[in-house]
C-alpha cells in the first residue's frame, strides 16, 4: 500500500511538473507572438464597430479618421490603420498634381483589404505596379458597403479626389441582395445593424431615377452609443486570455488539417441567391413564396443596373473614366466548395457564372468596360495556389495581388492607363 502511495504521489508530482511547464510555454509562446506582433504584453483593440466605425446618416457608416486597431482571425493577426479621412490608405491631398494619373477605387470588405496587413490590399498592390507611370490609387473601399452605400460615397467623397478613373469592385454574394432592402430585411432581420442602419436604393419608373431610403440614423447611433459605454479595456483583456496567439496558431493548424469548406448561413435562397435564375422551388421552409423570391432577385438586378448605370454617368459628368471588375467568391472557382454547398441546398439550381454573365451583359449594353476575373482565378486554383483564406473566405495577399495584376494588364489592354515610360 505504501509502495502504491508512493507511485501515485512521485505520478502526480511529475503530471504536475509537466503541467506547469506546458502552461509556462504556452505563456511564453504567447507573450512572444504578442510583442512580435504588437510590440506589447498588451493584447490591441480589435477593428470592428463600434471601435472603429461610426454611423453615418447617409452611407450608413464610415471608418474613423487616424485610428489604429488590431484585426484577429483564426489565419491573420495584423494591425488595421485608417488616414486623416477615414480611409484604409495613404494620407491624400484632394488637390491633384497636374501630372498624376488617379485612381479611385469603390467597394465594401474586398477592397477596404482589413484581412491583409496595411499595404497588401489590391489597392496598394495596384498603386505599386503603377508607379512607374506616376499613377495614384485612392481606396474608397468600406466593409459592408452595397453599390448603393459605393455611389453615395463616390458622389460626397470621391470626386473631391478629381479621379481620372474610377474602379469598382462588385461582390455578387453581398452587394445584390445589400441593394434590397427587403431581401436585407429577410437575410439579416429586422434587429440587425446589418439591416436598418444601411442606405438602400430604387428605381422610380416614373422619373427615371434611383431614389435613396436613408439609414435609420438615430437607432445606428444609439446601438453604437451603448456599445461604446459598455466597453470596457479590462473586460476586453480578460476576454482576450480566452482568445490568445497562441491558441489561434492550434487553430489554424487545426483548420488547414480539417476540410476547407464553409457551408452557407442565414437563409440560403439569399445568401445564394445570386446564382439562381428560377426561383421555382426554394430550399428550406420559410414564408416567402418562390414567386416572391423571384420578384425581388429580379429587382435588386435592375436597381443594380441602374445604379452602375449612375455611376457611369457621374463619372462621364466629372470627365472621369468609369470601369467596373467582379471579386470572386470561392464557391465559383473552388470545386469542393461549390460541392458542397449545393448538397447543402439541392432545391436551388446553382449557376456560378450567373453573375458575371449578367455583369458582362449590362455592360456591354451600356458600353461601361467589364472585367471577369473568374478565370484569372480557376486558373490559380487549377495551380494549386491558395488566394483566400480557409476560414475567413476572403482573399489574402495572393488573392489580392492575383486581383491586381490581371486588372492592371486589363486596363492597359482598354487604354484607360497612361502609357509606360
Amino acid at each position: 500500500m505504501k509502495q502504491f502511495r508512493k507511485k501515485l504521489k512521485n505520478f502526480c508530482i511529475a503530471l504536475l511538473l509537466v503541467l506547469v511547464g506546458m502552461g509556462l510555454g504556452f505563456l511564453v509562446l504567447e507573450f512572444g507572438l504578442r510583442i512580435a506582433l504588437f510590440g506589447s504584453l498588451q493584447w490591441q483593440q480589435s477593428g470592428y464597430l463600434p471601435f472603429i466605425r461610426v454611423p453615418h446618416p447617409e452611407f450608413g457608416w464610415v471608418p474613423e479618421p487616424n485610428q489604429v486597431a488590431a484585426e484577429d482571425a483564426i489565419e491573420y493577426q495584423h494591425l488595421v490603420s485608417t488616414n486623416d479621412k477615414g480611409l484604409r490608405d495613404e494620407s491624400h491631398a484632394y488637390e491633384k498634381e497636374a501630372d498624376v494619373y488617379r485612381i479611385v477605387v469603390l467597394g465594401d470588405s474586398y477592397m477596404e483589404a482589413i484581412h491583409v496587413p496595411d499595404g497588401r490590399g489590391f489597392p496598394d498592390v495596384l498603386e505599386r505596379l503603377l508607379e512607374s507611370r506616376n499613377v495614384e490609387v485612392i481606396n474608397l473601399g468600406v466593409g459592408g458597403f452595397s453599390t448603393t452605400a459605393a455611389w453615395l460615397y463616390l458622389q460626397q467623397e470621391g470626386m473631391k479626389y478629381k479621379p481620372d478613373l474610377v474602379l469598382l469592385a462588385f461582390f455578387a454574394e453581398n452587394d445584390l441582395h445589400g441593394n434590397s432592402a427587403e431581401l436585407s430585411r429577410i437575410f439579416w432581420h429586422e434587429d440587425n445593424i446589418r439591416y436598418y442602419g444601411q442606405p438602400y436604393a430604387s428605381w422610380d419608373s416614373e422619373i427615371e431615377a434611383v431614389r435613396i431610403v436613408p439609414p435609420d440614423y438615430d437607432r445606428s447611433y444609439a446601438r453604437y452609443q451603448a456599445e461604446r459605454a459598455a466597453y470596457s479595456p479590462a473586460l476586453y483583456q480578460l476576454d482576450a486570455l480566452q482568445k490568445s496567439l497562441a491558441s489561434r496558431l492550434f487553430q489554424k493548424m487545426r483548420c488547414q488539417l480539417l476540410t476547407r469548406v464553409r457551408t452557407p448561413g442565414y437563409d440560403a435562397n439569399i445568401h445564394l441567391g445570386c446564382y439562381v435564375e428560377d426561383f421555382s422551388q426554394v430550399d428550406v421552409a420559410t414564408d416567402i413564396t418562390p414567386e416572391q423570391y423571384q420578384q425581388l432577385w429580379d429587382e435588386t438586378w435592375q436597381v443594380t443596373r441602374n445604379l452602375i448605370g449612375a455611376i457611369n454617368r457621374l463619372c462621364m459628368e466629372n470627365d472621369a473614366k468609369f470601369a467596373f471588375f467582379n471579386c470572386p467568391a470561392r464557391i465559383q472557382f473552388e470545386t469542393e466548395y461549390l460541392d458542397a454547398a449545393q448538397k447543402m441546398v439541392p432545391a436551388l439550381p446553382l449557376n456560378v457564372d450567373l453573375p458575371e454573365n449578367r455583369l458582362a451583359a449590362f455592360a456591354t449594353e451600356d458600353d461601361i468596360p467589364f472585367l471577369n476575373l473568374l478565370p484569372a482565378f480557376r486558373q490559380a486554383h487549377v495551380d494549386g495556389e491558395d488566394v483566400n483564406y480557409n476560414h475567413d473566405s476572403h482573399w489574402n495577399e495572393t488573392g489580392h495581388r492575383l486581383a491586381a495584376v490581371a486588372v492592371t494588364a486589363w486596363l492597359d489592354e482598354k487604354g484607360l492607363l497612361p502609357p509606360k515610360p
